[in-house]
């Protein structure tokens, strides 16, 4: 099984090699594009700017219920407290009484509490669905960016193919034209330098 794998293998890659003899092939590293683009940085920065406000809300909306958990707790430790330090004066149907409203609050406390925390999940749910399409809208356009780019070097440099350089084993020299395409892609008006390659 194995060597018929390799033979339909090294068939398709002799066919594909033969038939991209007849054609002009340049390479791109895509995912440098990508990082280096001009406006990667501006879009988060405006990513970040859109999205603090909510993010800094939903952290208080955090510490609120970490604050009402813990004055639920102490609410119910010191009834609890009172209840042990007034038993030896009770009779046992008042402390049954006490100890059944004890009970009560802390189950309306905790149903409280569980209502808040879901509401609160929700919300960053729902934040995080937000950022996330968001973030695929800027991934959209970067990449819309480095297509087009790469289509108007591919056309002046008459390449016929232009491939991702992950997928090349092996490249004559001259033939990646990501600095090309780098170049190409259009600077926004407060652009960060890109790195280097």
């Amino acid at each position: 099984m194995n060597k018929i794998v390799q033979l339909a293998t090294l068939s398709l890659a002799l066919s594909s090699s033969i038939a991209m003899a007849e054609e002009n092939i340049a390479f791109i590293n895509v995912d440098y594009l990508y990082v280096n683009h001009p406006a990667r940085m501006v879009e988060l920065k405006k990513l970040d700017a859109e999205f603090k406000e909510p993010a800094d809300k939903l952290k208080a909306e955090e510490k609120k219920l970490a604050d009402k958990k813990d004055a639920l707790e102490k609410e119910i430790e010191d009834k609890v407290k009172k209840l042990e330090k007034e038993a030896p004066k009770l009779r046992s149907a008042d402390i049954k009484k006490r100890q059944d409203e004890i009970t009560k609050l802390a189950e309306k406390s905790d149903a409280e509490f569980k209502k808040l925390v879901s509401e609160h999940q929700k919300n960053v749910a729902d934040f995080q669905a937000q950022g996330q399409k968001r973030e695929n809208e800027i991934n959209q356009k970067l990449l819309a960016d480095i297509q087009s780019a790469t289509n108007s070097i591919a056309k002046a440099k008459n390449y016929t193919i232009v491939l991702d350089g992950k997928t090349a084993i092996y490249a004559i020299e001259g033939k990646d034209i990501t600095e090309d395409v780098l170049k190409a892609i259009p600077e926004p008006k407060t652009a960060e330098k890109p790195a280097t390659k």
